[in-house]
């Protein structure tokens, strides 16, 4: 009987904590919905700025970048990331100011576009297309801008644990105009739209457990190879789609040459995905390498044994954590989850 109090009460705090969080996500909306789109952008780069670095999923911040980068000094990569949160608090923040940044009447020289509709090569004049992103400036303004060129987008994202949470996130991604598909309903979900002449777009930078292993920065870990096998399947040219943050709520969404994915006559349906899989993986290094700001990596991107070995000659992440721990042991640190990590 103990047992199953103590499992009830735990059940009943989860949900509290569950309901909690999304009330103060909610509330921290609508006090900044009102505001200028800059200010409330730069509001929520300077306090996840400052309070990011307190949080757990700093190790993770700290780990991915030294993993990338381990070229870089400790401070530097300290710097960086109190860069990387600022980006995060932005996005977070503009998730209330969606319906701004979309409407065409107030979004006027927010959105820059690389190539623009003019361009004759740009690929989905013949067809449904598979775009591909990362978690890099606001990731989420780039499907916005992708709809704009499509007949119909369908985006797969992974729905938040917390579902209070997730119901929020999705009512504010409604003015982005395209479809949202559960990661649950999966890649068949994705081959019957390409079949169906509508585009899809996925988040490509996330670790997938159970995928193959192929490099990333140097270093392997498991990967997506959803992309190139659609593209295989249907013939659909894979467009990478890179976001930018320029400054505050100004951003640049370019539109990368079309990736054709052709299986080559001494390879089989395996190796030509993992071919095309590395393609868009060296891509997508290239975009963070540019700007690593810019990128979202508050989840661990590599398995420990892989990061270990890269980091083994330097000061691991955890050791610059544990640094500063003793003297903060007796503070709480705040929890900061991606709002909209897809």
């Amino acid at each position: 009987m103990a047992k199953i109090l103590r499992r009830k009460k735990k059940k009943s705090g989860q949900l509290f904590g569950e309901r909690l969080d999304a009330l103060v996500l909610r509330v921290l909306w609508w006090l900044l919905t009102p505001l200028p789109v800059d200010w409330a952008s730069a509001t929520g780069r300077r306090v996840f700025g400052l309070l990011g670095r307190r949080s757990r999923k700093n190790r993770h911040v700290l780990a991915n970048l030294m993993t990338a980068f381990p070229e870089k000094r400790r401070d530097e990569i300290e710097r960086l990331a109190v860069e990387v949160w600022g980006n995060f608090g932005a996005v977070a923040i503009e998730f209330a100011q969606l319906r701004k940044l979309t409407d065409p009447a107030r979004n006027r020289g927010r959105l820059e576009i690389v190539p623009d509709s003019r361009d004759p090569a740009f690929p989905v004049a013949n067809g449904p297309c598979i775009f591909v992103t990362a978690h890099c400036g606001n990731w989420e303004l780039g499907a916005h801008v992708v709809q704009q060129y499509v007949d119909a987008l369908d985006v797969i994202y992974a729905p938040q644990a917390n579902p209070h949470l997730d119901r929020l996130i999705q009512e504010k991604r409604q003015a982005l105009g395209c479809n949202f598909v559960s990661k649950e309903k999966g890649v068949r979900a994705l081959l019957r739209a390409l079949k169906s002449g509508r585009s899809v777009g996925l988040v490509v930078d996330t670790r997938i457990d159970e995928g193959p292993l192929l490099p990333f920065f140097g270093v392997e870990t498991p990967v997506t190879t959803t992309p190139a096998w659609l593209a295989l399947k249907t013939g659909c040219p894979i467009v990478p789609v890179q976001s930018q943050r320029i400054l505050d709520a100004r951003f640049r969404i370019i539109f990368h040459p079309a990736l054709q994915a052709v299986r080559r006559h001494d390879e089989t349906p395996e190796q030509a995905a993992l071919r095309v899989t590395g393609d868009i993986n060296a891509l997508v290094e290239s975009w963070i390498r540019a700007r690593p700001a810019d990128w979202m990596c508050t989840k661990r991107r590599w398995p420990k044994e892989s990061r270990d070995a890269r980091n083994a000659d330097v000061a691991t992440p955890e050791s610059m954590v544990e640094a500063n721990a003793a003297a903060e042991e007796h503070v709480a640190k705040p929890r900061l989850r991606p709002p909209g990590a897809s």
